[in-house]
């Protein structure tokens, strides 16, 4: 991505990272799924020092001074558990997971370091799921959890943060006779039940908002709200704008077990989790959006970005309208492909689904599709590409790497040149997107230069971008 470029601040969900890890279920053979696949999901976040800190189930831990382009490295020790919790508490960094004990370190990179498990006041050994530890600015430490029908919390001692001082209270409990939102299933229809879970605590102008996801990782109804307090233990007050982040559609959606993180200039950020669900319920993504708050103090209800959009520090108030007005060119566009594998066809390359993909027949040694844009020259300013590694295997040792591709405009003059050449690329991006220097073009093409060994190319989305008004 070129920093001269007028759209070089902007990012696009789902989040770019570089080696999504391996599904842990698929690693660990511990439920049954269709297909092995990779996820990241219940991202918890950090801003600490101008770098944001993006920690999420299956052991990586992503870091990014731009908001763009995110480093990696594996946790130390690796995946302790799904969703992982990190905050920075009397100057270290507390780490804890799923039914996971408590570990510190004095940088949030780690390496983390056991201190124990958790003990409750009568010192018994306490394990919860879906954990967010929270330091309040008074120096107390809290202990949030639930992945079922309720949410809880605890204090702990801030000196020995493994221990609980008081008990591990009821916070509040779903609630599907009143929100319809919580009950289970696509279209909300179920109301005996409902996944409440992925706590998250956050502090904004001495109001404490506890939010929670339901009615679970799976539909795309998951969503998330939240209960208002002016104690971080309660008494809790329903949030009447909740759920305040729900995307039913698209390829972001799902949108649930997120964080939110205070930014740059005064500005506020939720993180969360997006659904794939085509090799199993626990294939998942990573998004990003800003979010605002009303005159009541309550959170402005939101959805999702699927679109590019601008990084902190280009608007002042992002949650009004952050979008950098770039539009897809190519979806559902009439397109060509030079081969197609059996019932992948190049249009679901166009769709704008997660689930479906083109497929080039194995046989095509120069696979390549085509999209027809526009009668006329339109400008093409960005492009993302993800990628499906089909036959994926973990157990065969058919591992993911990285896709070689390059993209080229037909251009003004009817001519087909180059315009993003990765055709080399040796990193590891299931999700790219990529600046283009401006041209103006009728067509694009993508043409798949590399594949990791044993992995046939699945192309979900070719998306290229334009800006809006044109």
């Amino acid at each position: 991505m070129q920093n001269s470029h007028k759209y070089a601040k902007t990012y696009c969900n789902p989040t770019p990272l570089p080696n999504y890890p391996l599904g842990r279920v698929c690693v660990n053979k511990t439920r049954k799924y269709k297909t092995d696949y990779r996820e990241t999901a219940d991202p918890s976040v950090i801003y600490e020092n101008g770098i944001w800190y993006l920690y999420p189930s299956c052991g990586m831990v992503y870091w990014s001074e731009d908001f763009i382009h995110w480093k990696h490295k594996h946790m130390e020790p690796y995946d302790i558990g799904y969703a992982p919790t990190v905050v920075k508490h009397n100057g270290r960094f507390l780490l804890t997971a799923c039914e996971a004990k408590l570990y510190e370190s004095n940088s949030p990179l780690g390496p983390f370091e056991c201190i124990g498990a958790f003990k409750t006041p009568d010192g018994k050994e306490l394990y919860v799921n879906d954990p967010m530890l929270f330091s309040d600015d008074d120096g107390r430490l809290y202990l949030y959890s639930g992945c079922g029908v309720e949410i809880r919390g605890a204090e702990l001692d801030p000196n020995d943060p493994t221990q609980l001082i008081t008990s591990n209270d009821l916070m509040f409990a779903m609630n599907t006779k009143d929100h319809e939102w919580e009950r289970l299933g696509e279209w909300n229809h179920d109301p005996t039940y409902s996944w409440t879970e992925g706590a998250w605590m956050y502090k904004r102008n001495g109001t404490y908002y506890l939010t929670y996801s339901a009615p679970g990782t799976e539909w795309c109804s998951y969503a998330m709200g939240a209960y208002k307090s002016k104690s971080p233990k309660g008494p809790w007050e329903y949030m009447k704008t909740s759920p305040f982040l729900l995307t039913k559609s698209g390829i972001i959606r799902g949108t649930g077990h997120g964080s939110i993180v205070d930014g740059p200039n005064g500005t506020a950020w939720v993180f969360y989790t997006c659904c794939v669900c085509y090799g199993g319920a626990f294939e998942r993504r990573i998004g990003y959006d800003p979010i605002g708050f009303d005159e009541n103090g309550d959170i402005i209800p939101t959805s999702a970005s699927e679109n590019p959009s601008w990084a902190p520090g280009v608007c002042d108030k992002p949650y009004i309208n952050n979008s950098a007005e770039l539009v897809p060119l190519t979806q559902r566009m009439s397109c060509e492909a030079t081969s197609c594998a059996p019932g992948r066809d190049e249009l679901y390359a166009l769709d704008d689904s997660m689930i479906t993909w083109w497929q080039p027949d194995i046989n095509d040694p120069s696979p390549s599709l085509t999209v027809s844009i526009a009668g006329e020259p339109l400008e093409i300013s960005s492009v993302r590409v993800m990628w499906r590694d089909v036959g994926l295997d973990i157990e065969r040792g058919i591992l993911p790497g990285a896709f070689g591709y390059t993209v080229d405009a037909k251009g003004s003059d009817g001519e087909w040149i180059c315009v993003l050449d990765k055709s080399k690329n040796d990193i590891d991006m299931i999700i790219d997107y990529e600046m283009l220097t401006p041209i103006r073009a009728t067509k694009v093409r993508i043409n798949i230069t590399k594949k990791p060994i044993g992995i046939e190319p699945g192309l979900i989305s070719f998306t290229v971008f334009g800006p809006k008004n044109q």
